[in-house]
């Protein structure tokens, strides 16, 4: 019975689906019981409590926070702004406000003696939140509440890597802004089919996404989200600016708007991997300049049919046109509420 309702699932036959609950349901209220002791009945009630919290994040609705900017400006990841040096920390009050509406934080950093930067690891904390930790030469660690990929990036454009660090220079002095956080509903596709144009957020089992250009934030990411671009058994292809799917033009809302390059959109649209641009990752990459990808379409097994993935900035992102195709077992849902923080992207997520 078990088996029958798993594969109606599997392969979306509502029909097949509906009359297994039933043959479930009926056999569930046959069951007879027996009486609980208080102490039974008490462990029993925080059990139930726990197990419905954690069957809410496992099979039905699941935060997740954006790490990296693949799909600005559709949605936030998280950033990192230097602040000028006659511009001063806000109050404390102001910052309060700004952490719980923004999601925004500010980090100081000075040297206390020479010394330099050795490496730089993200880390989780509080289960949604991610920073970076910073080591250096003289054994002392620094926090960040931001993406390794961002401080990195923040450290080299002030010139803080690679060289010896002076007492009471300033190493970090930045406003943090978090990624939006969203909602997966990870019931979604147990009863409908994954539709061309829509976020969705998957996990990398199986993906080998350390390729050369990988970035650090990313290849050690255990779930990404990205726009769903290529359904099995489709032909994909990139004549820059444009995504073609079966020989046309796609015409999803937020397709176009990457393909159109207007502001706040790249001016690059989509692209695919340049031999000469590229040639770090164009022969180990999936996607390249004037070929097609075809997604393979399994009709034993519908777990491993195959799905392309990219970032709206295709310019700051790391998705299939590297690594290749999604497979549905990958697939943990559809991104459909922006949770926190309560800016312009506030709501649903397209």
């Amino acid at each position: 019975m078990q088996e029958r309702l798993e594969n109606a699932l599997l392969f979306w036959k509502k029909e097949d689906t509906i009359a297994a609950t039933k043959d479930v349901e009926g056999l569930s209220e046959s069951l007879r019981g027996f009486k609980r002791g208080a102490v039974i009945e008490t462990i029993e009630s925080l059990f139930v409590i726990m197990v419905i919290f954690l069957g809410i994040r496992t099979y039905y609705a699941q935060p997740f926070r954006i790490p990296t900017g693949s799909m600005q400006p559709s949605l936030n990841g998280i950033t990192i702004k230097p602040l000028a040096d006659n511009e001063e920390m806000p109050s404390a009050p102001e910052r309060v406000w700004n952490a719980i509406t923004l999601g925004s934080s500010y980090s100081e950093i000075i040297a206390e003696n020479a010394k330099k930067i050795v490496d730089l690891r993200t880390e989780r904390y509080l289960f949604l939140f991610t920073r970076t930790r910073i080591y250096f030469s003289d054994g002392s660690q620094e926090t960040v509440p931001c993406a390794s990929g961002a401080v990195a990036e923040y450290l080299m454009q002030q010139g803080k890597l690679g060289r010896m660090l002076m007492p009471g220079e300033v190493i970090v002095r930045a406003r943090m802004d978090a990624g939006d956080m969203v909602v997966v509903n990870r019931m979604a596709y147990h009863f409908r089919r994954p539709e061309l144009g829509e976020t969705f957020v998957f996990d990398t089992r199986g993906i080998n996404t350390n390729v050369p250009a990988a970035m650090p934030d990313q290849s050690s990411a255990s779930n990404y989200i990205k726009r769903l671009c290529g359904l099995p058994g489709d032909t994909v292809s990139i004549d820059e600016p444009n995504l073609v799917v079966n020989g046309k033009t796609a015409t999803q809302e937020k397709v176009s708007d990457v393909s159109a390059c207007k502001p706040p959109y790249n001016s690059t649209g989509y692209n695919a991997i340049n031999r000469t641009r590229d040639a770090s990752v164009y022969y180990q990459a999936y996607m390249t300049e004037g070929a097609s990808v075809s997604l393979k379409q399994n009709a034993d097994n519908p777990n491993l049919n195959e799905y392309l993935a990219l970032g709206d900035n295709t310019v700051n992102s790391k998705d299939s046109r590297y690594w290749g195709p999604v497979r549905q077992f990958n697939i943990l849902g559809p991104a459909f509420l922006a949770l926190w923080p309560f800016t312009e992207h506030w709501g649903y997520v397209e």
